[in-house]
């Protein structure tokens, strides 16, 4: 404890000197906590009319971005019209008094090279976009407009019925929906959480004195009030620019001071619990879900009660719960937390996917989750624990790596209405003091009375289902003897608390800048070539190690592949109790199989990435699995090709695509068969064949130094090339298609039709790259607008650039729950030649701001080291050494002209004889 306690202190003195260090340089903001790493400019600002707006500066913004979110979503449906708080999000966008046209804002934040959306939960409905920056004002004018003048048009209120209605039918067959509105059929009725969320036709219907617009209205007028909503706002402007466009656009927003409901009724009525539920999913799942409802956790950020039990009972390593179930061959993988925290209360939740072994012992394993809970009760609620996870957050909070605009606007628009005004950037991180019987008091409402157990399995016999998604489940209570286990369970052998993370790094100093802007080739020999450059531009100490083992046994065929998988799916599997620790401290790791072979990819603080490395390294060559382990993979990967064959149509029909254009490629059926045929041996013949033969390609990026991934690349020659032969290992190849249409039909068990049209281009020129790219940008909203909003064929609507490897490409994509395939292409390609139109009369201004909207997001800066060696990575896989694809194309993007564009379009996407391929569904 004292080495612990030493070691923290330390690292505290690192984190003093950090912030020292920027107060100093004048980025310290004593009014809102921020990371030292952090070189944004904060104001927190309340408007006269209440609403509160969060302004981000940062002058090197190539990104602009604004979320606001009303503290309000599903659990304020009146009950007489569930989904109706969605229904609104729907209707927010299809115009305003100043901007009457349906589409107008999204083809405004498309031609301006954006993205935008929004999302409705159980009391956030937040609506968010991202643009380039010289376009911020006028974006946040026609965004703002959304909450004080939209129109809620009578012609688009049944159009948007629709929309509402495809979104629901496109889930309809989704496990996880219908897990959840499962426990909705047996939740109290009187509690909104029961009720249903999403909406659709029978719900959002009209009848003789009741008209769905006039209560979209009252809902929009009662909730849509300045004093529950948040604005956060990001640019390179300065904070006064924002601030005075926050007044001026936002500040009309009606403050109806409006009063948030409250539930004090119980999530389940008195008596239900404790509950057996069975339950039949779509794929072949077999899940154990510990339901356990108890008290909001809201207001205690600080303290963190829930995410304490979650970190124990949720934990990896040696001695967890899941370490001991993988022992006994019971359960894949585990995971604890809140599935939801709202102001009334929270329903705390442990998920086990179970193996086939484990699904006969539900029982024992319910027992030894009361066990560990037991334990925690016992050894677990100490306060070195608490300080271990403070200490790991205070580290991640200190070296907070960038983001995404988009992304923290909206985390900060959420946090506004939870955290005080200092916190919003840090409550996420926050550990302020240990309180155990604050612990303790969350952890007495994990007990076995107040448990609703559900067991998923597809052989299940039922007798019940829910009334929205049909979902079959059947219901019972548990047996005495089996509860009075529960109740007072007998603690297996090997379970713990976990140990002191010996993960935590304690080295965070930083190399000097390094000589390279790009990096350089500091090694290659037979079977191995180490790419390095030193980069400490993000101010943190972490660092990128990747590393590729290309193999020509990948593409041999559909059971080497299959092999292949198996392989990796068993080595994480061995390493996951070690890693584990390790990934929590911010020492993140992936081992995974590719196009052609088998990658690892380590990232985060250079201190102890040494340490997981040499583990990965000898796992790899020398683990050898046992016939259990083998024959549990088996059924593993079984059901996870099985249950790829139920993805939604255009999911299917997207991974279809990509089989049926890069060679080789195997799809499901294919490696199912070879499943079905293989062995242990055969498994470990490939094992030994795969070193015979490799190309090994390194890239060490961030603040590593080139001998210390020149030790690196030693260590990888050492353990795994000294018996090994280098290759060339080409990548896929690209199918090219014949002139004309090309169909195929697509495998998929659904209701829903589905269509994907793609279209491919000449080859792999920067010129065709950009041409395709810009046309895909212009497509984007007025294609999702003629096909969803106007004629109501699909929730999912996507035209979009479809580059395969550097193939050109365009796509066009639609999931329809009444339409079929074929009406669905006839329909795209009456929209390509209306817009055809829309294309010669567009007007230079409107063309050039397509051009300059690809331009910025083709030379967006990456936001951390993490992205920036992903850029690195593509480009040495596809051997540009020059690291400047998105450069070049940006430059050919410059020159393209209105004309060149239309003959492109004509050339490709109105002519019949262009090479494309439909691939389709209809149920």
């Amino acid at each position: 404890m004292s080495a612990n306690r030493n070691r923290n202190w330390v690292f505290f003195l690192a984190i003093g000197a950090a912030i020292l260090f920027n107060y100093f340089n004048g980025t310290f903001d004593s009014g809102i906590e921020q990371s030292p790493m952090d070189d944004n400019q904060y104001r927190h600002v309340v408007l006269e009319n209440g609403l509160n707006v969060m302004l981000v500066s940062n002058p090197k913004a190539d990104r602009a971005a604004a979320s606001l979110d009303v503290n309000v979503g599903s659990l304020q449906d009146p009950e007489n019209r569930p989904g109706l708080a969605h229904f609104l999000e729907h209707m927010l966008f299809l115009g305003t008094a100043t901007y009457p046209d349906a589409g107008e804002y999204q083809k405004f934040i498309g031609q301006h090279g954006g993205s935008h959306n929004a999302f409705t939960a159980q009391e956030h409905t937040n609506y968010f976009f991202e643009i380039d920056p010289a376009q911020l004002q006028p974006a946040l004018d026609r965004f703002s407009r959304f909450f004080y003048e939209p129109l809620f048009t009578e012609a688009y209120v049944q159009r948007e019925k629709e929309a509402v209605h495809s979104e629901f039918r496109s889930k309809y067959r989704d496990d996880f929906r219908r897990l959840q509105y499962a426990v909705k059929a047996v939740m109290n009725p009187e509690h909104p959480a029961s009720h249903f969320a999403t909406g659709n036709l029978d719900t959002l219907s009209d009848t003789d004195d009741n008209k769905v617009r006039d209560e979209l209205i009252a809902f929009y007028n009662q909730y849509y009030s300045a004093n529950i909503m948040t604005l956060a706002i990001y640019g390179p402007q300065s904070l006064d620019e924002l601030e005075n466009w926050a007044s001026q656009l936002f500040s009309p927003i009606e403050n109806r001071q409006t009063q948030l409901p409250r539930y004090d009724m119980p999530v389940f009525s008195q008596g239900t619990l404790p509950l057996d539920m069975k339950l039949q999913p779509v794929q072949d799942l077999l899940q154990l879900n510990l339901v356990f409802p108890m008290g909001s956790t809201l207001a205690h950020y600080q303290t963190k009660p829930a995410h304490f039990l979650g970190h124990l009972i949720g934990h990896e390593g040696d001695g967890s719960l899941l370490a001991y179930l993988k022992q006994q061959g019971w359960a894949e993988s585990l995971s604890a937390g809140l599935s939801s925290d709202t102001r009334s209360d929270s329903v705390f939740q442990i998920s086990i996917a179970l193996t086939e072994a484990g699904l006969a012992h539900v029982d024992d394993i319910t027992e030894q989750a009361f066990a560990y809970i037991k334990l925690i009760k016992l050894q677990g609620v100490d306060d070195w624990v608490f300080e271990e996870l403070k200490q790991i957050d205070e580290l991640h909070f200190q070296f907070q790596e960038g983001r995404s605009p988009v992304s923290l606007v909206q985390q900060l628009s959420m946090n506004m209405h939870t955290y005080a005004p200092k916190h919003y950037l840090k409550g996420d991180y926050l550990w302020s003091d240990f309180d155990a019987d604050l612990i303790k008091q969350f952890l007495n409402q994990l007990k076995p009375n107040n448990m609703l157990r559900i067991v998923s399995n597809q052989a299940f016999s039922t007798d019940k289902t829910d009334p929205w998604f049909a979902a079959p489940y059947a219901t019972a209570t548990f047996s005495d003897d089996v509860f009075t286990r529960f109740m007072a369970p007998d603690l297996a052998d090997g379970l713990a608390i976990p140990q002191p993370n010996p993960f935590i790094p304690q080295d965070t100093a930083l190399l000097d800048e390094g000589e390279h802007d790009t990096p350089q080739l500091i090694q290659q020999s037979e079977g191995l070539s180490l790419w390095h450059q030193q980069d400490v531009s993000y101010k943190g100490p972490q660092s990128s190690l990747y590393i590729t083992l290309r193999t020509p046994l990948s593409q041999q065929g559909a059971k080497e592949q299959m092999l292949l998988d198996a392989w990796v799916k068993l080595l994480n599997d061995e390493l996951n109790s070690f890693s584990y620790p390790a990934q929590l401290a911010g020492q993140g790791y992936s081992l995974y199989n590719h196009m052609r072979g088998l990658g690892v990819r380590l990232y985060g603080y250079r201190d102890k990435q040494d340490t997981l490395l040499e583990k990965i390294i000898e796992e790899m060559k020398h683990y050898q699995p046992d016939e259990q382990k083998w024959q549990q993979t088996r059924q593993e990967l079984q059901r996870a090709y099985q249950n790829s064959l139920l993805k939604k149509p255009y999911e299917r029909a997207m991974a279809e695509l990509s089989r049926y254009m890069l060679s080789p490629s195997f799809d499901e059926s294919e490696l199912l068969n070879a499943l079905n045929e293989s062995s242990l041996d055969e498994l470990l013949n490939f094992q030994k064949q795969f070193w015979q033969t490799l190309d090994v390609v390194v890239l060490g990026h961030g603040n590593i130094s080139a001998k210390q991934l020149t030790t690196t690349g030693e260590l990888i020659k050492k353990q795994l090339l000294q018996d090994t032969q280098g290759t060339e290992v080409p990548r896929k190849q690209v199918l090219q298609l014949n002139q004309g249409m090309t169909k195929a039909n697509v495998n998929a068990q659904h209701k829903d039709a589905a269509m994907v049209l793609y279209i491919q281009g000449e080859g792999e020129a920067l010129s065709e790259r950009a041409k395709a790219g810009l046309l895909g940008q212009m497509l984007h909203a007025p294609y999702y607008t003629y096909m969803r909003t106007e004629r109501q064929y699909g929730y999912v609507v996507f035209a979009t650039p479809y580059p395969m490897l550097e193939q050109t490409g365009l796509a066009f994509i639609v999931q329809s729950d009444k339409t079929s395939s074929q009406y669905l292409l006839s329909e795209t390609e009456r929209f390509m030649q209306s817009f055809e139109l829309q294309l010669l009369d567009m007007s230079e201004d409107a063309f050039n701001a397509h051009k300059q909207g690809l331009i910025q997001r083709l030379l967006e800066k990456p936001k951390n080291l993490r992205e920036k060696t992903n850029d690195y990575w593509r480009e040495i896989d596809r051997e540009n050494h020059d690291f400047n694809t998105a450069q070049k194309i940006a430059d050919e993007v410059e020159k393209i002209t209105k004309e060149a564009l239309h003959q492109y379009y004509e050339k490709h996407v109105l002519n019949p004889q262009s090479r494309r391929l439909l691939l389709h569904y209809d149920a």
